[in-house]
């Protein structure tokens, strides 16, 4: 087995998507999936997914489409099981000519004679304010495995996908050689239809929201910072606070903070209103009818979110930490996220600032505009052609 592309061969690509369940990791796959044809209709894709998450993509014809199946627990060790002693042969059985990863993980059985292209998503690892903010030793001892797996695999890669230029100077600086770094920002979608206003009604009105709101959607991990954002809500002036609310929006993957999350809540009554995961056009409500969109988080790679509220054309304010005005700019606000204070200066400012709305919307759509999943599979599908050769 090996990589190179003989005379007159179709070269084959494997596509492992395994890893890709939920969050940034699923949107990023089911977006790639959709445009990848209209940038390279030639070269054979077979794509790996697990547990249903990617069942659309197995009615196109035009894809070879393989499903595993890790059942709970520890699906992820199951799934890197898998990786490590199936996925050799696997690439024997289908020829493949090239391999590629969003998820950051090649394992350490991966044969040398197939070159593998590498993303990297998750910057946490690498983050000394997401590391602090781990209140148990075994969440912290996770990051520095994580950490570890991440730089291997990119040190081991014949190409790396860093999501930020955040993220290639972190790999830069641990060894990871940087002609073989292509920094492809993630895009994002144009913002679904929001509901019509009886069904906008009933939505705000089901889970207790009514009059001005500031926002922040993401799934409850201890790095996303929302415990600093309710202190802050909590401190704002009485003249701003009153008649406004909180609406935290999210799924609670790290159970434990939910709960201290929401207990912390609770002290400020109905004003602030914690929100289960939404679908599109839901979300697309909320995003359509907040007064401002808050993003504190300490880390990200490429703020998914981020890019969805200034596609909506709400206004924002957001993180000071890289990468976050790499993908802001000059379009939104800025504040120290290990500041409570910072963040309710933040917060009055915005909302006290007299400039239009209709001017802070269409420069928030104007910067997110930039960050297209079209350019993002263009490019990543140009990487991996120079690697096919």
């Amino acid at each position: 087995m090996n990589g190179r592309v003989r005379p007159g061969q179709v070269p084959t690509l494997l596509l492992d998507f395994l890893a890709a369940r939920t969050g940034g990791q699923l949107t990023r796959a089911r977006a790639f999936i959709a445009r990848v044809r209209d940038h390279d209709p030639d070269n054979r894709l077979h794509i790996l997914h697990a547990n249903g998450a990617l069942d659309f993509a197995a009615t196109r014809d035009d894809l070879v489409v393989s499903e595993m199946n890790f059942p709970p627990p520890a699906v992820a060790l199951r799934r890197v099981a898998w990786q490590n002693f199936a996925l050799p042969r696997l690439l024997a059985a289908t020829n493949a000519n090239a391999y590629l990863t969003f998820s950051h993980d090649l394992p350490l059985r991966f044969p040398s004679s197939v070159p593998a292209i590498v993303g990297v998503s998750n910057l946490a690892p690498f983050s000394a304010e997401a590391r602090a903010a781990e209140t148990h030793l075994g969440a912290r001892l996770r990051l520095d495995l994580l950490a570890r797996t991440i730089v291997s695999s990119a040190r081991r890669a014949q190409a790396v996908i860093a999501l930020s230029e955040t993220c290639r100077v972190h790999l830069v600086e641990r060894g990871v050689d940087a002609s073989r770094i292509e920094v492809i920002p993630n895009g994002v979608e144009v913002p679904p239809g929001a509901l019509d206003p009886a069904e906008r009604s009933r939505l705000l009105a089901g889970y207790g929201i009514r009059g001005d709101y500031l926002l922040y959607v993401s799934h409850f991990y201890r790095y996303k910072n929302f415990g600093r954002l309710v202190d802050a809500f909590a401190a704002l002036g009485p003249a701003l606070r009153g008649g406004l609310q909180l609406v935290l929006v999210g799924k609670p993957w790290d159970a434990d903070y939910h709960r201290e999350v929401t207990q912390a809540a609770s002290a400020l009554g109905q004003s602030v209103r914690i929100v289960p995961e939404l679908s599109g056009t839901e979300l697309a409500t909320l995003y359509a009818s907040a007064r401002l969109f808050v993003f504190p988080s300490l880390i990200e790679n490429s703020p998914n979110i981020l890019l969805e509220a200034m596609a909506h054309g709400v206004p924002v304010i957001a993180s000071a930490v890289a990468p976050m005005p790499e993908f802001g700019g000059t379009a939104i606000g800025y504040f120290d996220p290990l500041s409570v204070d910072s963040i309710r200066q933040s917060i009055e400012q915005a909302l006290t600032d007299r400039t239009d709305r209709a001017v802070l919307a269409s420069a928030c759509r104007a910067q997110a505009a930039r960050f297209t999943w079209d350019r993002f599979t263009a490019r990543v599908v140009a990487l991996y052609r120079s690697v096919l050769g």
